[in-house]
Order: C-alpha cells, then sequence, then structure tokens
C-alpha cells in the first residue's frame, strides 16, 4: 500500500510533462543540460550509466547526446512509469529499465560506472538510505541533485485538504532541504567524498515554462531564484567520488 507521500503511485498524470520531455514533444529541463555539462569530462564510452528515479526517462535524452549508444538502465519505484519508458525507448538496445525501490538494494552485484538521481532525494522522507543504496550500486561516480542549505529542512507540501486524526495530512510531497555537512558527513562514513556544484539554470526558461505549462502550479521564479508557492528551492549537484 502507498505511502501518505508517495503521491507517485497512484497519479501517474503528476508528472506528465516528464513524460512529454521523454518523448521529446518539449525541451529537455535546464538541470538535464547541467547534468549533461557535469557528465561530459567524466563519462568514457562503453561506461554503464544508472538512472535513480528515472520516471519515463527524461533524463535519457541528455544522455544520448554524450553517447547514442549509451549503456543505460532506469529505475524508478513505480511500474507505471517503467512501463511507459519502455515503450518510448523500445528501439533502443542498449536502454533497460526496471522497477526498483531506492529503499532497498539496487544492483550491487552489478553496478553501475555512473549513477545520478536528480530531484528525488528531496521527495523521499529521509536521504541516507537511499544515498547508502545508490553508492552500493557505483563503481566511480555518483550525481545527485537536491535541496540542500544552511539549514535542513523537513517540509511536508499538503495535496487536498484531508488530515488524519493527529493532524498529519493525509497525502503531501516531502520537500526536504540538507545541509552540506550532513552529506558529506555520511558520504565519508562509506568511504565517498561529496563535493557540491552550484545549480546552473536560464531564469527566462523556468519562468516562461511555468506559466505555459504548469498552469501555474509548481516551480517559478521570484526574484531569480526557484520556489514553489512559499518554499524557495536551493538545488544542487553532489558530485560523489570515491575516498582515496
Amino acid at each position: 500500500m502507498a505511502k501518505a507521500w508517495q503521491i507517485w503511485a497512484d497519479e501517474p498524470q503528476a508528472e506528465g510533462t516528464l513524460v512529454k520531455r521523454a518523448k521529446k514533444e518539449l525541451p529537455q529541463m535546464e538541470s538535464t543540460k547541467q547534468l549533461v555539462r557535469i557528465l561530459r569530462p567524466l563519462y568514457k564510452p562503453g561506461m554503464r550509466v544508472m538512472d535513480v528515479g528515472c520516471n519515463t526517462g527524461h533524463y535519457l535524452r541528455g544522455i544520448l547526446k554524450l553517447d547514442e549508444n549509451v549503456r543505460y538502465t532506469g529505475v524508478d519505484a513505480y511500474a507505471h512509469y517503467i512501463n511507459q519508458a519502455k515503450k518510448i525507448y523500445r528501439d533502443f538496445p542498449n536502454v533497460q529499465f526496471h522497477v526498483k525501490d531506492v529503499f532497498k538494494p539496487l544492483f550491487p552485484k552489478n553496478p553501475a560506472d555512473i549513477t545520478y538521481c536528480c530531484n528525488v532525494i528531496l521527495h523521499l522522507p529521509e536521504f541516507r538510505a537511499p544515498l547508502k543504496n545508490i553508492l552500493a550500486s557505483t563503481t566511480k561516480v555518483s550525481i545527485v541533485r537536491t535541496l540542500i542549505s544552511d539549514r535542513a529542512t523537513i517540509v511536508k507540501a499538503v495535496e487536498g485538504d484531508e488530515f488524519e486524526s493527529n493532524g498529519e495530512p493525509k497525502r503531501f510531497v516531502y520537500q526536504n532541504t540538507y545541509t552540506p555537512g550532513m552529506v558529506r558527513n555520511f558520504a565519508k562514513t562509506l568511504g565517498w567524498n561529496a563535493e557540491f556544484i552550484e545549480d546552473e539554470y536560464n531564469p527566462k526558461v523556468l519562468a516562461s515554462e511555468f506559466g505555459k505549462l504548469k498552469a501555474n502550479t509548481g516551480t517559478n521564479i521570484l526574484g531569480g531564484r526557484q520556489v514553489d508557492a512559499n518554499i524557495i528551492f536551493n538545488w544542487k549537484f553532489i558530485r560523489l567520488t570515491r575516498r582515496g
């Protein structure tokens, strides 16, 4: 049974714009462009790449610009996204998709050279178990994009107006922010270094999409910063590499 924060379990339409990006009906996200820039000096032909929380494979459109024959594996917790991804990329022989829960082991016996997990960690109840599982399935480098700031916050963005008797919302989305120290120190216990990279984006593009594609919902730009309703999104990319 889906938990209160797993709105994607029974609302596959919740990420409709990502499906359109995977189908090339909409342009790549700004974060896709930066991910490709980060991976370009790291990726070598023949490397295996894993996308954790892949949805329908929208980030793969950018990865294919690095190598149209990339050995790619996408994993997501929700079968309806994986099934759509398999149809969208059915003509790519080196691309595969699997239903996997990031709170459980992924492919520790068959790890990828490069893994990435973008825009997922913030929506999970906590980051430690997922990050441990991602790194356990990585041999060289992992790239994570999530919310990072000087103060950690656990935020529940309420969906609907129904609440449990204890005051908890019946449906919500986590929008959690962690500090660099939290991530760095935990990664260190696993034998990895964490380097933080400033998020880069064209605010005009995001503002335009907010108005045209999202019907005035979702991420907007206010004073040059990304916001979702009353929450400021302090995105960072994290490059994780093995220590020593």
